[in-house]
């Protein structure tokens, strides 16, 4: 089920985007920087804060996931039952592959384990108007680096983000 270019997509991405439904029947989405193949039928990311996507679990064990690679554009949706796990060898595991790899440590809350049940494809339409994969990344590595001069501008006034500050337009 999870092919050797969906492994090299979700490798290169790190973030995926975690759909959920809360107990009234309302969508969540939510961003997870720890997303990992598990195996072959199975992804898994950290739940480091995450009190809203653990709920929704409880409620309802099903979950989408978006896993796309900036630069190319493309990447693949993953539909399945979820598990939120609080201790065990996959618990343990699943930790000590994600910290391997970050190379530091920090509190985790459970291992959300997702069996795919389906798999479909995420490719931009921008490849209407581009027509390799090679062109798309040098595209959006020239864009990208647009976007970020902009967004450090942006930082300069108005000051980064610590663990101090709180967002814009959020209380603290």
């Amino acid at each position: 089920m999870i092919t050797d270019d969906m492994r090299a997509i979700v490798q290169v991405a790190h973030l995926c985007f975690a759909a959920t439904v809360t107990p009234d029947g309302k969508p969540n989405l939510s961003p997870k920087g720890t997303i990992r193949v598990w195996d072959d039928r199975h992804l898994f990311f950290l739940d480091i804060a995450s009190p809203g996507t653990r709920a929704n679990l409880e409620h309802n064990p099903w979950m989408e996931i978006n896993v796309v690679d900036q630069l190319s554009r493309r990447g693949y949706r993953f539909f399945g039952r979820a598990s939120v796990l609080r201790e065990g060898p996959v618990h343990a595991e699943a930790i000590r592959r994600v910290f391997a790899q970050e190379g530091h440590t920090y509190p985790v809350n459970g291992v959300v384990l997702i069996e795919v049940q389906r798999a479909e494809p995420l490719v931009s339409p921008g490849y209407a108007h581009i027509a390799t994969e090679v062109e798309m990344r040098e595209a959006w590595r020239t864009r990208r680096a647009a976007l970020d001069r902009e967004f450090e501008a942006y930082l300069g006034a108005a000051g980064p983000l610590s663990r101090r500050t709180s967002l814009p337009g959020t209380r603290s």
